[in-house]
Formats: C-alpha cells, structure tokens, sequence
C-alpha cells in the first residue's frame, strides 16, 4: 500500500520541551500544495532521497527522486503526489477543501528481490498506476493542523483509501518549522486486496499461502519534520517515521515487518 499517506516519526519523544514560537511561516507551511491555501501562493521544484523500504516485505535502501508542488492564489494547484486539483473552499473559520485528479500508488513485482533470496511479491504480477479522484478536506488553527483525504482509484480496480493525518508546530519561526504527527489510513477490502491479498492464482504463481483481508485500519504512524529556509528561494526538509500496519494488513504472507522505520530528506526551490 501506499506509505505516503501516513505522517512523519518517533523523535517527537524528545521534543515537546521546546517553545511554541508564535510567528508567520506561512512560507514553510506543508510541502504538499493541497494542505496550503490561497495565500499561500507558491510553485517548488526539487529531489529528495529516502531510506527505508518501499513495501512492508523488503529489504531497506536507498531511494532518490524529483518533485514538484505548485499553489496558485486562484486555488489551482498541481502535485507530483495528488494531481491536477482546486480548493474548492479556502480558509473558511479555518476549513479548507479541495478536489483533484491524480495517480494511484502502483507495485512492481521486482521490488520484492532482497538479499535473503525470497521475493514475496514472485508470482504477485505489477500493480499498474489508475487514475484517482482524490477529496480533501484541511483545518488549521494556530500550531493545530488536521489533513483528511478521501482517495478512490478508478476503473476495475475500485480501491477506496481514507487517510487522517495530526499535525502540530512544536517550533516555528519564518527559518524554520518543526512539526510533530500522527496519522492513520483505512483501506476498503478491494484496496486491502490489492495490496495485502494474495489470490489463488497467485498462490500458485508464487510462495505465498492464499490471503483475503478485509476492509480496516491499513497502518498508522507517527513521525516529525524540520523544514529550514536557506534563502528565500532554498527550502530543505528532513524527516522520520515510523509505521505499524494494523491487523488485516500486518497478518498478510506479503508482509515481513507489521512496525517499519524510515528517514528521508529533500531539497526544493520555490518561486
């Protein structure tokens, strides 16, 4: 399943201790164009790098990539993560939604290749990327923030995913902002399937014993993000998460690890 749609991790044990400095970020406001708002006007290209594993059966490396956010004030927003989309309602008492059109998460069948010698996804086939109608709904109240996506894949693969995400500013100045998460992401059964099934066919294809989950808590996490501002044009951005698959999910022959760990950084230029 998608690990994007859960928050960031585990230092915020030792963080609560710093001071809630009340001051203007809305220029390190979330990376992600569809938590901004009108305001918050801003386009950003950049790479970032990652390490942890990309499904819960792998091993952990290295990962590198290229993205791109870009907010106009009109409420147009375009996403390398959620699509082409429009705030439909901007800051109303704090509310925000929003709509867009995007890719859903796909799989290859090679990502399973690990050093043990067992490929858990052998037999597994691709998991191909559908289009996705994603619905958003944000609200923001001082160093409170609160992100709900409801995402539904298109065509013969019906997958319906809600995630909730808790945000909160332990540290915020117009440099830098640090913020602490917790999150979960609920998946309906033809989405659990996807991810965490495995059919008859696929048993015989592969190694894995015949699996169908049913609609529940997919994984929650926690996690923590520093963002900095270089310059007014450099903005770098760290951060760590841990995850724990719930149930359904974590009792899948696919998965290895139910609590999985992972450190990332990037780097953007915003015009």
């Amino acid at each position: 399943m998608k690990r994007k749609l859960l928050a960031l991790l585990t230092l915020a044990a030792a963080l609560p201790a710093l001071p809630v400095l009340a001051a203007d970020n809305s220029t390190l406001a979330s990376p992600v164009a569809s938590a901004r708002s009108n305001a918050q006007a801003e386009q950003v290209i950049g790479a970032g790098i990652e390490y942890g594993n990309q499904f819960f059966g792998d091993k952990s490396q290295w990962r590198a990539g290229l993205f791109g956010e870009a907010n106009f004030s009109n409420g147009v927003f375009l996403s390398t993560t959620d699509g082409i989309g429009y705030r439909l309602v901007d800051n109303y008492n704090g509310f925000s939604f929003a709509a867009s059109l995007g890719p859903s998460g796909s799989r290859k069948e090679s990502a399973g290749d690990n050093d043990n010698g067992r490929n858990r996804l052998r037999g597994m086939g691709e998991i191909s990327t559908r289009a996705q109608i994603n619905l958003f709904g944000n609200y923001d109240n001082g160093p409170y923030h609160l992100n709900t996506a409801l995402r539904q894949t298109l065509g013969d693969r019906r997958g319906t995913e809600v995630d909730v995400i808790g945000r909160y500013d332990i540290y915020s100045t117009k440099q830098d902002l640090v913020q602490a998460s917790a999150g979960f992401s609920y998946g309906n059964k033809t989405l659990m399937q996807t991810y965490f099934g495995v059919t008859p066919a696929q048993s015989v294809a592969g190694t894995n014993a015949v699996y169908t989950p049913g609609a529940g808590v997919a994984g929650s996490s926690v996690g923590v993000m520093w963002r900095h501002a270089l310059n007014q044009n450099w903005v770098t951005t760290v951060g760590a998460q841990v995850t724990r698959l719930g149930s359904e999910a974590g009792d899948s022959p696919l998965v290895e690890r139910r609590t999985n760990a992972s450190l990332g950084g990037s780097i953007g230029y915003r015009f």
